[in-house]
Parts: C-alpha cells; sequence; structure tokens
C-alpha cells in the first residue's frame, strides 16, 4: 500500500515536470538539515517535549524565470524524536516524507545571481518507515502535514531554508488505561532548518 501511494506521487511528479514550459528551469539536488518538533495531542492528559530529529534527502526544483513562481518536489529519510511526559521515554520515528511545494522566488536586479529570497508552502506526504512503538503506543502508517517557509538562494546553488510544519491528520494514537481506555491523538509540530545544494 505504501510503496504504491509512493509510486503514484512520484509518477505524478513526473507528468508535472514533463508539462512544464521549455523555459522552466529544471535542476536537481541533495539535501539535509536538523528538526526540532513535539507532538501536540488533542487532550491535555499528555505532553511531549521539543527533541531534535535530522533529515536528510534528494530534491526536484522547478523554476519558471518570467513569474518568479516554481515548485519544489524532495523524497526525504527523516528521523523524528519525542519524549512523551507521561511515561519519559524517548520514541523514535522514520518516515519517507514527500514534501510538495509551490514557492516564489523574488529576483533582484544586480543581486539575484549573489542572493535571492524565497518564500513557498505546500502538503507534505509522510510513510512511515519504522519505529520503537508498542501496543499503547501507535504510530500512523501514514499522514499529511502542512509546511510554510522561507529562505534564501545563494550565488544561484546552496539554498538554506527555515519550515514550519502543521501536522493536518493524526500521526500517533495513545490507548491506555490511564486515560479510562480511550484514544487519545496526536500531530505533529516540527521545525526544520535544512540546506541544499542544487545541481
Amino acid at each position: 500500500m505504501r510503496r504504491t501511494v509512493l509510486y503514484s506521487m512520484l509518477a505524478a511528479i513526473m507528468v508535472m515536470v514533463a508539462s512544464q514550459p521549455m523555459a522552466a528551469q529544471v535542476r536537481l539536488g541533495v539535501r539535509g538539515g536538523l528538526s526540532l518538533g513535539k507532538l501536540k495531542f488533542e487532550r491535555e492528559v499528555i505532553d511531549s517535549d521539543n527533541r531534535i530529529g535530522w533529515t536528510a534527502g534528494l530534491l526536484l526544483d522547478v523554476n519558471i524565470p518570467v513569474a518568479g513562481l516554481g515548485f519544489e518536489v524532495s523524497a526525504m529519510y527523516t528521523h523524528r524524536n519525542n519524549r512523551l511526559t507521561d511515561n519519559e521515554r524517548i520514541y523514535k520515528r522514520d518516515y519517507i516524507d514527500v514534501p510538495v511545494y509551490a514557492r516564489y522566488r523574488l529576483s533582484l536586479p544586480s543581486i539575484d545571481r549573489v542572493v535571492a529570497p524565497l518564500v513557498f508552502t505546500g502538503p507534505c506526504f509522510s510513510f512511515l518507515f519504522s519505529d520503537n512503538g508498542n501496543e499503547y503506543y501507535k504510530n500512523r502508517k501514514t499522514y499529511m502535514s502542512w509546511d510554510v517557509g522561507g529562505g534564501v538562494d545563494l550565488f544561484n546553488r546552496l539554498r538554506v531554508t527555515a519550515t514550519y510544519g502543521i501536522g493536518m491528520s493524526k500521526a500517533m494514537k495513545v490507548i491506555g488505561q490511564d486515560y479510562n481506555g480511550e484514544q487519545v491523538n496526536g500531530k505533529d509540530r516540527y521545525w526544520t532548518l535544512s540546506a541544499a545544494l542544487l545541481f
């Protein structure tokens, strides 16, 4: 199921790239960075601390120079750590993240070859790869978040960005006797600071 969804998304990306006008500039790149995130639960019986994780992967960048518009699609391996305050245990989750961003790049005369600010937003689809959950703390196999961010392109080659992600669907469910057998759901909230090298 997860593999089918991932293949479908990659096929959609290829169709989008093929449909771009010839003037569009298509580049590949590698990206890595650190994330700081926590789980936000729908009930206040549980909370989680901010914990550092990391992310690394590949990106496809399509720029339409005339309008300053473009889009960016990545395939990232992301490791998240969360410590839940009800039992002080560290829960580790590894995902294949596929963020799909619409982007606006501001071209300033005479300096855009050196530095160009940009903003972006779009969904991020996450597919659980591995975790250390148990029968009471279960991670969802797939979930979606919405990302917003900004950054700069340096020398038209190095892209440095900061992203804030808001979980749109549930990432973890907790079932325990402490909650009268009720299910408590959590959604991700995270900051990501990353750098990408474009070719």
